[in-house]
């Protein structure tokens, strides 16, 4: 079937996304509580304690989405962190300030400010994400109902 494959596509760009974005963090976390700074939310103590944290949960959240292991919270979980990164980008370009984006650790240090391309990334991401919420919900019913 086409839409077998399609979640498919959609679950493996997905669960890719935020396996590569985490590992990458995982690897430097002091570029992550410093592009988490440039944001100008949180205190610092908070920004290195989620530099240390996020990294992990985007990974692990990754992966259950791409192995469908504890699936519906992966994907609550993702579509939860992208609309926090969402707001952050909004916050961030509505107070005009330089910031870096942080997605994908020190690599992406170049993509700085580019506020509407992030902003409509994340927002397709979520996108792919509450599409696999909601065929998997109505798997689910179909399911209960045969």
């Amino acid at each position: 079937k086409l839409g077998t494959w399609i979640e498919l596509l959609f679950r493996w760009i997905l669960a890719g996304f935020f396996i590569l974005a985490g590992a990458l963090k995982i690897k430097d976390p002091q570029s992550l509580t410093t592009a988490i700074e440039t944001y100008q939310i949180l205190p610092y103590q908070l920004s290195v304690v989620l530099s240390l944290f996020l990294p992990w949960l985007e990974v692990f959240a990754g992966l259950g989405v791409a192995l469908k292991k504890l699936y519906q919270g992966s994907l609550l979980t993702l579509i939860l962190l992208l609309g926090v990164f969402v707001i952050a980008l909004a916050q961030g370009w509505a107070r005009d300030l330089d910031v870096t984006c942080g997605c994908f650790g020190s690599a992406d240090q170049e993509n700085q400010t580019n506020y509407a391309w992030l902003i409509i990334r994340d927002l397709l991401l979520i996108l792919l994400a509450a599409t696999l919420w909601i065929r998997h919900l109505a798997s689910n019913k179909q399911l209960i109902q045969n």
